[in-house]
């Protein structure tokens, strides 16, 4: 049976996914490649995953920051210690459970954060602008299925 190119069989989830998954690495690279471009000297790379996890994740731990980076105990809370050095993490005693330490990113922290993730937007924005209106119409709706698919933690 002939397949008829005016009515396309309809996709798969199994396509969808194959996409996906053929897609996203070169758009991670693209996403790491703007932010080591960002960060410059101040931060190393794992450092500014670090403070933007703790900026997104205020009142975390040292324990959900390593498991967030997959990196030990040990490492996390050496690269948490040099971003409190530098005044962009600020631990605190827990109040609930005094054993437990909270990170919150302070203000030159969040400062940080927002001027790397805007010098990547703006190379993301670069890179789009290759794009039909017609192709950036379709790229949201389709990151909005996304966002509903994968919702955050």
């Amino acid at each position: 049976m002939q397949k008829d190119p005016a009515h396309p069989e309809p996709l798969r989830p199994l396509d969808c996914a194959d996409a996906v998954l053929e897609v996203m690495p070169a758009v991670m690279d693209a996403l790491r490649a703007a932010m080591r471009q960002q960060v410059g000297d101040p931060l190393s790379v794992p450092q500014f995953r670090c403070l933007s996890f703790i900026a997104r994740h205020p009142g975390s731990s040292v324990s959900t920051v390593a498991a967030f980076l997959g990196v030990t105990l040990p490492t996390a809370s050496a690269m948490v210690d040099r971003l409190a050095k530098a005044g962009a993490v600020a631990p605190s005693v827990a109040a609930a459970d005094r054993r437990r330490t909270e990170l919150h990113a302070t203000e030159s922290g969040l400062a940080q954060v927002r001027q790397i993730q805007g010098g990547a937007r703006d190379e993301f924005a670069r890179a789009l602008a290759t794009c039909s209106p017609q192709e950036l119409q379709q790229l949201h709706a389709g990151l909005g299925v996304l966002r509903r698919a994968f919702p955050p933690a």
